[in-house]
């Protein structure tokens, strides 16, 4: 049946339908009509997001979204319908997050960095250097070949002056997956940095290097912060950032760890969305918060969605 919120999909869990009607509730809030997609009306699209920049919580998240697609490189994969007109995808969910603390980095990076310091508290952050969303590294090929972006990379100093990085993979409603590198000669370039690099236990490393156990995304995300890192001499962390009830997120970061030694399992977490919001929210300048709470609002006020189920 359709209603205000649009159609239903059939292949929804019931986790990805509450998201889904979230989107939807707030496509109808800013007054939107619902776009056709592949015949069907469901209520998370809209048309013409790259000019109207419907999809963004400031007009400069979407000026940075419209420079991103302009000077594309051939390598990134960057998607323009995904970024501008699903708003439920978890890409210009990212914008939204990043690009408020890009451009308080770029103004008053002390605040910047009390920011993040509050919303990454185990972290050893001294001074923020950089935050940027969708990053590949230019030398993937050198690095482990794989094209998989860090959603955001935070590039800070640490208290001892070291530089670090840490790599976030942002997952609204969906799962990281189970897919592997396209090209057997990634996948083959994939495994043998995963060898070299020393970071399995010596069993795990033995299947990986035989092809018994998979590179799923999980792994492909791992394997690019740490090879980055190795490369050129940076401390490297990772994060999921997730809502709290996100239902796969703990299953897929527990089915890599095990597999990892012990040094190595401390530096990949789980970082719940909800906490990372609340802590922008209470420690940002009033412009940043005021956005920080309708991000909130828009993405994580789950109760509203379920009331209209």
């Amino acid at each position: 049946m359709m209603t205000m919120y649009g159609e239903k999909y059939s292949g929804d869990t019931k986790y990805v339908e509450l998201c889904r009607r979230m989107q939807s509730i707030y496509r109808h809030e800013i007054g939107l009509p619902i776009a056709p997609y592949k015949g069907h009306m469901y209520g998370n699209y809209i048309s013409n997001g790259k000019e109207s920049g419907a999809n963004f919580l400031a007009d400069y998240i979407h000026a940075h979204a419209l420079e991103r697609i302009r000077d594309k490189k051939p390598y990134e994969m960057i998607q323009e319908d995904r970024l501008f007109n699903n708003l439920l995808s978890s890409q210009p969910m990212a914008f939204n997050l990043f690009c408020p603390l890009q451009k308080l980095r770029s103004e008053a990076p002390q605040d910047a960095t009390r920011a993040i310091q509050s919303a990454l508290p185990r972290y050893d952050i001294a001074l923020v250097k950089e935050v940027a969303l969708e990053f590949i590294p230019e030398k993937y090929k050198d690095i482990t070949g794989d094209k998989s972006a860090m959603d955001a990379i935070i590039r800070y100093v640490d208290s001892e002056g070291n530089d670090c990085f840490i790599a976030i993979e942002t997952k609204y409603s969906e799962s990281l997956g189970a897919n592997e590198a396209a090209d057997k000669a990634t996948k083959e370039q994939e495994r043998r940095v995963a060898v070299e690099l020393g970071v399995f236990r010596d069993e795990a490393a033995e299947k990986i290097a035989s092809g018994d156990v998979p590179l799923t995304q999980i792994y492909r995300n791992f394997l690019l912060s740490e090879a980055y890192g190795n490369r050129y001499g940076l401390a490297s962390y990772s994060i999921i950032l997730s809502p709290s009830i996100h239902p796969s997120t703990e299953r897929e970061v527990d089915s890599l760890l095990p597999e990892l030694k012990e040094e190595y399992a401390e530096k990949l977490r789980i970082v719940h969305l909800e906490d990372f919001v609340d802590a922008l929210i209470a420690n940002t300048p009033e412009e940043y918060s005021s956005l920080f709470d309708r991000f909130r609002s828009r993405y994580l006020d789950f109760d509203k969605a379920r009331k209209t189920l």
